[in-house]
């Protein structure tokens, strides 16, 4: 296998998510394109990462193979690239090593070990998620910009939907302080709202907040929810790559 980016920002800007709730990942690469999908330590959440053939200017995989590597020194190799580097993924199978290649005034080539895995890797892409009837597109800034208030209030988030409107409601609410910021179809920041019903449910604002600092890579994402069912949140780029996840509510 072996994979070339024309540059290192996606990758590099959404390892950063990932690596707060998983230290190594297992990537599962076939003809399709090369997908993450796992459940964090805790059980709370699914990370997904679908990176398609048109992501890369170099696409070769024969067959499928899964491996696994440490998150961690990755995101630690990838600080030291520049955001516009040409970047390039190999699997060793005779070495037993991952190969990253950076190329730039000088070629610098890192490795990895392949570590054994252990079934990690979840059968399951954001496009095989159950449907949750309130949906709503908005600008990825303005979302982060909400979690980002909320949590300086409370450690978790209300989220309301109430087909009258309609309009979609982020309640925070602290011991001597409280947020409330209402989403409307008429907002600049929203592109499109379905809430056919009332739905309510509760969410931990340090994940929200960790995983949707990945707001650059996109302009846009989409949020699926129902009452005391998990929020799906899914970032895409047109058809280069898919970045979500699914987040357990609280009780």
């Amino acid at each position: 296998m072996k994979v070339t980016f024309p540059q290192a920002k996606e990758i590099k800007n959404i390892l950063p998510a990932i690596v707060s709730f998983l230290s190594e990942g297992t990537f599962k690469a076939n003809k399709d394109g090369i997908f993450l999908s796992s459940l964090d330590p805790a059980n709370i959440a699914i990370i997904l990462l679908d990176m398609y053939p048109n992501m890369f200017t170099e696409y070769d995989i024969q067959e499928e193979e899964k491996f696994t590597i440490n998150l961690e020194d990755l995101k630690k190799i990838m600080t030291k690239v520049a955001l516009k580097s040409q970047i390039s993924w190999e699997i060793d199978k005779e070495k037993n090593k991952f190969v990253l290649t950076v190329y730039g005034k000088a070629k610098k080539v890192f490795t990895l070990p392949l570590i054994e895995s252990e079934g990690s890797f979840m059968d399951l892409s954001s496009s095989e998620l159950p449907e949750l009837p309130i949906k709503v597109e908005m600008d990825s800034k303005a979302f982060y910009d909400i979690i980002e208030s909320a949590k300086v209030i409370a450690d978790e988030i209300k989220i309301v939907a109430d087909p009258e409107g309609p309009k979609v409601s982020f309640i925070a609410e602290g011991e001597l302080k409280d947020m409330k910021i209402d989403l409307t179809p008429q907002d600049e920041s929203v592109l499109s709202m379905e809430v056919p019903s009332k739905a309510m449910s509760r969410y931990s604002i340090d994940y929200l907040y960790k995983l949707s600092k990945v707001a650059r890579i996109s302009d846009t994402l989409t949020f699926k929810l129902d009452s005391g069912k998990p929020i799906w949140i899914d970032y895409k780029s047109t058809d280069k790559f898919k970045f979500g996840f699914v987040l357990a509510p609280r009780e």
